[in-house]
C-alpha cells in the first residue's frame, strides 16, 4: 500500500523550504495571476469549500507549467459579525454552537472555552485554514499573507484609503434605505451575517387601505400586494380566523390612523418608520363577515375565512382577485362549496355564492379570467394543489406583466407593465396606501441566532451601487471580462442592472473603522472588494515590517494610480520613512501583476462579492487595471445531502485529506463534475478512486525505472504515444476553460484506458522498444497529472 502522507509531507516540506512558489517579477517572462476568495474563519474548511481551493490551484500549476511566472496568494477574512456572534453563543453555552464546534469542528474543550474572546477563534483557525491548505498542496505564495480589519493594521490602512477614495466620487454616501437587520443586537446585516436566508430577498409591498367604519370609528385593513393594479377586480378580503390581529394606533410621517393588522406584522412594522401603539388584540375570526369598502372602487366587499392566509407574511390582510389570482380562484370555489364554515360565521351562502369575478385585463389566448383558464388548464381541483397553484400563478403573472393589456379606466388600453406603477403612484398620492418591505421567506437568521427584521434606517453609511454612471463603467468592464461558464454572464448582467445602494458599516463586530466616522467599522462584504491589488505589495509590506502609520492615503495613491517618479518616492519616504527603494519596488510588483487575470468563487458570491469585485475595480482603478476574468464554480454535497454545519453533515477537508491524501481528494473533487456545475462527494467512490491512483504510482513507479534507447518504435508503440499527445491536447484545451473534469477525463482516464489495451494487444511482449514507449508514457503522464497530483 503506497504511503501518501509520506511522500506528500517530504514535497510539501520542500516546497516551503525553497520557497518554490514565490514567484519573483521576471519582465522575460509573461506573468499569469490568479486569485480566489479568501476563507471565513469562523470554523474549518469542509470538502465544499476544498472545489473552491482546489481549482485555482490546478490552474496555478498548469500555467506554471506552460511557462508563465505565476502568482497564487492567500489571506484570511475575519470582518463582520459572525466571529463574534459565534463568541457570544460560545459565552453562553448555546448547545448547538458547543455541538458544532466541539463535535464536528473537534475543537478541544480546553481551548474551545476560550472562544468566549473573538481572537481566540480567529487565532485557531487561521492556523488550521494554513495547516490545510499546504496539507492539500496548494501552490500558495505565503509570503503575501494577511488578514482583514484593525488587528492587522497595513490591510485595516488600505481599506481606510479605498474607503476615503470611494467618498472623494461620491459613491458611499449617507442615507435612508431598508436593510436586513437584527432587532436584538441593533446591526445592518450582509450575506456573510446569516446563517440562513442568504438568497431571501427584500419585498416592497403595497399596503392598501380598505376601510371599516365601526360604531362612530374608521380603521383601514391595510392589504398587501405586489400587484396594486389588481385593486379594481378586488372581490372579498381574506383572514385568517385563528390568527392573532391587533387594532393599532399608527403614527406614520404626521399622520395618525387606526390599523387591523396581525401581531406580527404590527411587530415588523414599528422597525419601518412607524410608531405602533397596540390597542387591543384579538383573533381573526371576529372581523369575518364584516363588510369593508374598497378605497379605489369605494364597492362594499366581505371579509372571508382563510387559514392559508399567514398572519407572518406582510401584513395577513389579502385581498381576494379571483379573475386573475389562482390561488383566490380556488380559494373562494372551495368555500362556496363549504356553507358549513359560512354558516359558523353567520354568513348567508347565497352572498359569497353571488360574488362576481372581475375581469381587469385583456391577455390573448386567454378569456376573460386567465385565473381560472390556467388553473383549469393544470388540472387544479382545490387549494391542496399547491404546486399546480404555483405554476398557474407564475404563468399567469408573468404572461400579464408582459403582453397584458389593462382594460379599465382611466388606465384603459396600457400595458400592465406600466400600469401597475401609474396606479401604484396615484394612489400614494390620494394617501390611501403605504409601504412595507417584507422577506420573501421568512427563514432569515442572524450569526448571533437572532431571527431578522427589514429595517429602514437614517444616516446609515451606503455604498450607492444604484450611481448611473458607475453601472455603466461596470457594464463596459463585464463587457470586456471573460466569465466562465459564459452561461452566468446573464446573471452578472441582471445584479449590475438592478444592484442600489448596499449598506457598507455597522456599529458591531470586527473590522476596519471607517476613517471619517469612526464609530461604524466596515463590513465584509465592503472591505474584500479590491484587496487583490493588495496581494501585490503585501510581500514587501511583510518583508520589511512597514507599519500601519507609515501607510498614509498619499502612499496608496502613488503605488496604484499615479504614474512612476523617482520625486514622488523621495517625497513620500521623507514623509512616511518607507525607504525609496521600497516603495520602487512595490510600485514595480503592482504594474508588473496587474490586472489580475482570473478571479474565482462559488456561485453563490455571484449577487455580492464577485459583482461589487466589478465595481469597486472600475471606481478605483485606470482601466488598464481592469480585472480580466472571473471564473464561478457550483457548490458541493455530501452522500446526496446538503451539508450543513448545524445538523453535523459536514466532512472537514482536513479530515479528508487524513483519510484519502491530499491527491486522492483533489483528483475526485476535480473529476466529478465541470466546475460550474454541483458535485456529491461520496466516501465508497473515494475508496475506489485511492486503489486507481495506488495503481497509478506503481505503474510509473515501474515505467521510470526503464532505460532510455535508441530502438525504433513498432506501430503500436507509436499509437500509444499518438494517444498520449491527443491526451494532453485534450487536457490543455479543456484547463484553459476551467473545465477539470474533461481535463481530467483527457489526463487519467483516457491515457488509463488506452495503456490498458496497449497492454492486452503487446501482452508477451518485453522488448527494448515496448520498455522506451513505456517510459516515455509515464514522463509525459506524471507531468500532465502534475496540476490534479502533484505530490506524485
Amino acid at each position: 500500500m503506497v504511503d501518501f502522507k509520506a511522500i506528500e509531507e517530504k514535497w510539501q516540506n520542500k516546497w516551503l523550504e525553497e520557497k518554490v512558489f514565490e514567484p519573483q517579477m521576471d519582465e522575460k517572462v509573461p506573468k499569469f495571476y490568479i486569485t480566489v476568495a479568501f476563507p471565513y474563519l469562523s470554523g474549518h474548511l469542509h470538502v465544499g469549500h476544498a472545489r473552491t481551493y482546489t481549482i485555482p490551484d490546478v490552474i496555478a500549476r498548469f500555467k506554471r507549467m506552460q511557462g508563465y511566472n505565476v502568482l497564487f496568494p492567500m489571506a484570511w477574512h475575519i470582518t463582520g459579525s459572525p466571529i463574534v456572534g459565534i463568541a457570544e453563543r460560545i459565552k453562553h453555552r448555546d448547545p448547538q454552537t458547543v455541538y458544532l464546534y466541539r463535535d464536528v469542528y473537534k475543537v478541544p474543550e480546553e481551548i474551545l472555552w476560550s472562544f468566549e474572546d473573538p481572537i481566540n477563534i480567529v487565532k485557531y483557525f487561521m492556523k488550521t485554514a494554513r495547516e490545510t491548505f499546504i496539507r492539500a498542496g496548494f501552490s500558495v505564495d505565503w509570503s503575501r499573507e494577511f488578514h482583514t480589519t484593525s488587528l492587522f493594521p497595513p490591510f485595516s490602512k488600505f481599506i481606510e484609503w479605498q474607503f476615503l477614495r470611494l467618498k472623494e466620487k461620491g459613491l458611499v454616501v449617507k442615507g435612508t434605505h431598508y436593510v436586513r437587520w437584527d432587532p436584538i443586537v441593533g446591526t445592518p446585516l450582509g450575506d456573510h451575517d446569516l446563517i440562513e436566508g442568504e438568497d431571501v430577498q427584500i419585498l416592497d409591498y403595497v399596503l392598501i387601505k380598505f376601510i371599516l367604519e365601526e360604531n362612530g370609528e374608521v380603521a383601514y385593513l391595510p392589504a398587501a400586494t405586489l400587484r396594486p393594479e389588481t385593486v379594481y377586480g378586488v372581490t372579498n378580503m381574506w383572514l385568517n380566523p385563528e390568527a392573532v390581529y391587533v387594532r393599532a394606533k399608527v403614527k406614520n410621517g404626521g399622520r395618525e390612523e387606526i390599523w387591523i393588522i396581525s401581531k406580527e406584522a404590527a411587530y415588523k412594522l414599528s422597525f419601518q418608520d412607524k410608531e405602533i401603539e397596540i390597542l387591543e388584540e384579538f383573533k381573526g375570526e371576529k372581523l369575518i363577515g364584516k363588510w369593508i369598502k374598497n378605497p379605489v372602487t369605494e364597492d362594499e366587499i366581505i371579509i372571508l375565512p382563510a387559514d392559508f392566509v399567514d398572519p407572518d407574511n406582510a401584513t395577513g390582510v389579502v385581498m381576494s382577485v379571483p379573475a386573475h389570482a389562482p390561488f383566490d380562484h380556488a380559494a373562494l370555489e372551495d368555500i362556496k362549496k363549504n356553507t358549513d364554515l359560512l354558516v359558523k360565521y353567520d354568513i348567508d351562502p347565497r352572498i359569497v355564492e353571488n360574488i362576481t369575478y372581475i375581469s381587469l385585463i385583456e391577455l390573448e389566448g386567454y378569456g376573460e379570467f386567465p385565473a381560472v383558464d390556467e388553473s383549469g388548464k393544470l388540472g387544479v381541483e382545490s387549494q391542496k394543489d399547491v404546486e399546480k397553484l404555483e405554476q398557474a400563478t407564475k404563468n399567469i403573472y408573468k404572461a400579464e406583466y408582459h403582453r397584458g393589456v389593462f382594460k379599465i379606466e382611466p388606465y384603459k388600453g396600457k400595458p400592465v407593465s406600466e400600469v401597475k406603477d401609474l396606479v401604484a403612484k396615484d394612489m400614494a398620492k390620494k394617501g390611501i396606501t403605504d409601504r412595507m418591505y417584507e422577506f420573501s421567506d421568512k427563514n432569515v437568521i442572524s450569526r448571533f441566532g437572532n431571527r431578522a427584521v427589514v429595517k429602514i434606517i437614517h444616516d446609515q453609511w451606503f455604498i450607492d451601487y444604484g450611481n448611473p454612471e458607475w453601472k455603466e463603467k461596470a457594464k463596459e468592464a463585464l463587457a470586456n471580462m471573460k466569465i466562465f461558464p459564459e452561461s452566468r454572464r446573464t446573471q452578472f448582467e441582471a445584479i449590475l442592472e438592478w444592484l442600489d445602494k448596499k449598506a457598507c458599516a455597522r456599529k458591531v463586530g470586527l473590522g476596519t473603522p471607517l476613517p471619517w466616522d469612526p464609530e461604524w467599522v466596515i463590513e465584509s462584504l465592503s472591505d474584500s472588494t479590491i484587496y487583490m491589488a493588495y496581494y501585490t505589495i503585501s510581500r514587501a509590506i511583510n518583508k520589511y515590517g512597514i507599519k500601519g502609520e507609515q501607510l498614509v492615503p498619499e502612499v496608496f495613491d502613488y503605488l496604484f494610480l499615479e504614474e512612476k517618479s523617482e520625486t514622488r518616492e523621495e517625497e513620500l519616504s521623507e514623509k512616511t520613512g518607507i525607504p525609496k527603494e521600497v516603495l520602487r519596488e512595490m510600485k514595480e510588483e503592482f504594474e508588473y501583476w496587474y490586472p489580475l487575470d482570473w478571479r474565482c468563487s462559488a456561485k453563490d458570491l455571484i449577487p455580492n462579492h464577485l459583482t461589487f469585485f466589478i465595481f469597486n475595480h472600475v471606481a478605483i482603478f485606470r482601466k488598464e487595471h481592469w480585472p480580466r476574468g472571473i471564473a464561478v464554480n457550483g457548490f458541493g454535497t455530501l452522500e446526496g445531502a446538503k451539508m450543513s454545519k448545524s445538523k453535523g453533515n459536514v466532512l472537514n477537508f482536513i479530515d479528508a485529506i487524513e483519510e484519502n491524501g491530499a491527491d486522492v481528494v483533489r483528483l475526485y473533487i476535480m473529476s466529478l463534475a465541470e466546475h460550474d456545475s454541483d458535485f456529491d462527494w461520496k466516501r465508497a467512490e473515494v475508496g475506489k478512486l485511492r486503489k486507481q491512483i495506488e495503481r497509478f504510482y506503481e505503474l510509473i513507479s515501474e515505467f521510470a525505472q526503464y532505460e532510455e534507447n535508441d530502438v525504433e518504435l513498432m506501430d503500436i508503440d507509436k499509437w500509444l504515444l499518438h494517444r498520449v499527445n491527443k491526451a494532453i491536447k485534450g487536457a490543455t484545451e479543456a484547463l484553459e476553460e476551467f473545465r477539470t473534469r474533461t481535463a481530467v477525463q483527457w489526463a487519467f482516464y483516457s491515457i488509463l484506458n488506452d495503456l490498458r489495451w496497449y497492454m492486452r494487444r503487446t501482452e508477451g511482449r518485453d522488448d527494448e522498444a515496448k520498455r522506451l514507449t513505456l517510459r516515455k508514457l509515464a514522463d509525459i503522464w506524471v507531468r500532465l497529472m502534475a496540476p490534479f497530483t502533484p505530490h506524485i
